[in-house]
């Protein structure tokens, strides 16, 4: 089995790239399996076909964009030459109008492929900008032209249908990387911050308006005055356009701003002793496909509180968060009602645990995407 996993970028899982951190670790894991798997990259200002080696389990290649219907297109000309020894190409691209070449000249030669859409086509900015005009011009079409969809959680499948897509579909959701998870880590992140004594919330993510870090701190700014002398939340992640000043002027307007701990961004063994240090995790995005942050803080066994947009309402029975809407004062409601239940964080954390084990990493959903790929290239060979 030959598959061809198509990004743009070099697939660096060090970076704040979901989509990067996932085809790297799905394709490391498919190689495990035996799946000869290979990630063929549209790169920025790349001028020739070239190899970057990731590491010794992960390499790239690199082929110029693709933005016009005619031309030199490297990347279409060897998928076609080799196209008698792949099996299936999968697709993560999303916006760049590449694809949309690369998906009519598959759809001319034969070759199936699918897309992990990535919940993009869920998110309210699926229809704002130029995003509107590309979903009325030819982002339905590129859907369309997929043997099926790869969905990250079955969510997802509902926005794909509103924004127009009624084909074939399947579920495999995101995971952990279990053998990257420090198996040592520190409890003791905060003993210099003056609040290390207090309850600790945490967040991590880049500083964007669609991540709703707004309403959480509107929300923190309604909670009860007992749970607003004990908490604090750790912001994790890089600035966004100047966001991280507006988020603290806002906290500071609402008489919150000493609830709130904006650290910028950590990595590796830093993020993860964060995250074992905080007592839960807080998620309070309009809609995520399925936040690697959230599997993070799973897979370190804290409990949650999330929002119903963040892809995870099918796991409630697990129950290992609180479930709220995206708005502040549900999202206040739903940190009431985990502090209610503090006697039960232990066992909320410890499922959530096991649940990274048993269904949320790599080992297990590579060999979920090989059922899929042999069946679907069985259909079409």
């Amino acid at each position: 089995m030959r598959v061809i996993h198509i990004v743009h970028g070099k697939a660096n899982p060090e970076g704040h790239n979901g989509i990067s951190r996932v085809v790297y670790h799905m394709n490391k894991q498919e190689k495990r399996l035996g799946i000869n798997s290979e990630i063929w990259a549209v790169v920025d200002n790349a001028r020739s076909h070239f190899t970057h080696h990731r590491d010794e389990y992960v390499a790239v290649e690199c082929f110029p964009r693709v933005r016009l219907p005619f031309g030199n297109h490297k990347i279409i000309d060897r998928l076609i030459a080799e196209k008698d020894h792949i099996d299936i190409v999968h697709f993560h691209m999303i916006w760049f109008y590449d694809k949309n070449i690369i998906a009519k000249a598959l759809n001319s030669a034969g070759l199936p492929f699918i897309i992990t859409t990535h919940g993009t086509y869920s998110n309210d900015h699926a229809y704002t900008g130029k995003r509107r005009i590309a979903r009325s011009v030819y982002e339905i079409d590129y859907l369309e032209r997929a043997v099926e969809i790869h969905l990250l959680t079955r969510e997802e499948g509902s926005g794909l249908q509103k924004y127009g897509y009624n084909g074939a579909s399947f579920v495999v959701p995101n995971g952990v990387a279990l053998e990257e998870v420090p198996e040592s880590r520190s409890k003791h992140f905060y003993s210099n911050k003056p609040y290390r004594d207090k309850t600790k919330a945490i967040w991590v993510g880049v500083l964007r308006e669609d991540k709703n870090l707004r309403a959480l701190i509107y929300a923190v700014s309604m909670l009860p005055p007992e749970i607003i002398g004990q908490l604090v939340v750790v912001i994790v992640g890089p600035d966004y356009h100047g966001n991280k000043a507006m988020y603290e002027g806002l906290a500071n307007s609402l008489g919150v701003r000493e609830n709130f701990d904006f650290l910028g961004p950590l990595y590796a063994q830093d993020k993860f002793d964060a995250i074992e240090s905080a007592d839960f995790y807080v998620m309070p995005s309009f809609s995520e496909g399925m936040s690697l942050a959230v599997l993070d803080a799973l897979i370190c066994a804290k409990p949650s509180v999330m929002t119903m947009g963040c892809g995870l309402n099918y796991y409630l029975d697990y129950d290992f968060f609180i479930p709220c809407e995206p708005y502040a004062q549900d999202i206040a409601r739903g940190i009431e009602s985990l502090f209610e239940r503090r006697s039960d964080w232990q066992d909320m954390g410890d499922r959530a645990h096991a649940l990274c084990f048993e269904r949320f990493n790599w080992t297990a959903i590579a060999g979920e995407l090989s059922h899929h790929y042999e069946r679907i290239a069985e259909q079409y060979s």
